[in-house]
This record gives structure tokens, C-alpha cells and sequence, in this order.
């Protein structure tokens, strides 16, 4: 299993049933998406590989593989024009959400949690 978090760009509603609705949309949009990923959410991404690299930068039959946190790669196809979304492995949420929260907010990009229904905004 894994932990999902979205990361989104664009102003996301204040009412919680709205920006889960908005979420949404952009998801539908996401699979069409052919654009580069937002500035923002490429920032987000290099702080995110530069601490925890990503799946795809292991050979293969690499053991350290297997600490990778990642569920899945390469995370950079996880990141659009308006949205990124990143799954980690289960047993490694407890470390990973709160530092990819962290960055996330510090770059004025909202992240939202849809196992518990958290959205952290940025200030």
C-alpha cells in the first residue's frame, strides 16, 4: 500500500467540500495534461529527490533500492502544469509527509491529504 499526497497550484476553495470537488477536477485534467510541470512543483520536486531520490535513479538489483521511499518512478511524471501527486510507501509516511508537506508550503503550493482529509495551505 501506499500514501498518496496531492500538491496544487492554483488557489484551491476555502469551503472543504469545494476543494475536494476542485481537487477532482484537476485530476480529471491531470491524465491530459502535456504541459511541463509548474515551475513551483519542479522546485517541489528537486527538494523532494534531493533528500529521498527517486525510485528510478537505482540499477536495477540495487539492495538501497529498496529504501527507497517512493511507491513509484520516475516522480517527476507525477508533476503537471497545475497539480503533482506523489505516492510513498506505507512505512515510510510518518517521515516523508511532514518534510514533503513542509517544502511544499514554503514554495506557496497546497498539499492535500485525502487519506485523512487534511489540506494544508501555504500562509
Amino acid at each position: 500500500m501506499s500514501y498518496t499526497l496531492e500538491f496544487v497550484v492554483p488557489k484551491v476553495p476555502n469551503r472543504k467540500g469545494q476543494a475536494w470537488d476542485f481537487l477532482e477536477d484537476l485530476q480529471d485534467r491531470f491524465e491530459d495534461d502535456r504541459a511541463a510541470p509548474h515551475p513551483l512543483l519542479k522546485q517541489l520536486h528537486a527538494a523532494l529527490v534531493d533528500r529521498y531520490p527517486c525510485l528510478s535513479s537505482y540499477a536495477d538489483g540495487d539492495p538501497a533500492k529498496e529504501e527507497c521511499p517512493w511507491a513509484d518512478g520516475p516522480l517527476i511524471n507525477n508533476f503537471a502544469s497545475e497539480i503533482g501527486e506523489v505516492s510513498i510507501k506505507s512505512s515510510r509516511a510518518a517521515e516523508i509527509v511532514p518534510f514533503a508537506v513542509e517544502q511544499a508550503l514554503a514554495l506557496g503550493i497546497t498539499v492535500m491529504d485525502g487519506q485523512d482529509e487534511s489540506i494544508y495551505r501555504p500562509k
